[in-house]
């Protein structure tokens, strides 16, 4: 497991271990709806492999009504 950096949704930065943004929001009871996971500011998937000292940040998708 890696040793990471976790915020969710602008909170307070955390230390965790895990293996993927997927371990993240599971060990947290965080959904991954409606949102983007950025690993070191670059976009990634849920199963992205982390490695130690990555920063991953759960943000929320903006919202666009569905008007033209």
């Amino acid at each position: 497991m890696a040793k990471v950096l976790v915020q969710t949704f602008g909170g307070v930065v955390k230390s965790m271990e895990a293996n993927t943004p997927a371990d993240i929001a599971e060990s947290l009871g965080q959904s991954l709806d409606n949102t983007t996971i950025n690993v070191n500011s670059k976009k990634a998937e849920a199963t992205t492999s982390l490695r130690d000292d990555d920063f991953v940040a759960f943000v929320t998708d903006k919202v666009t009504s569905g008007l033209v």
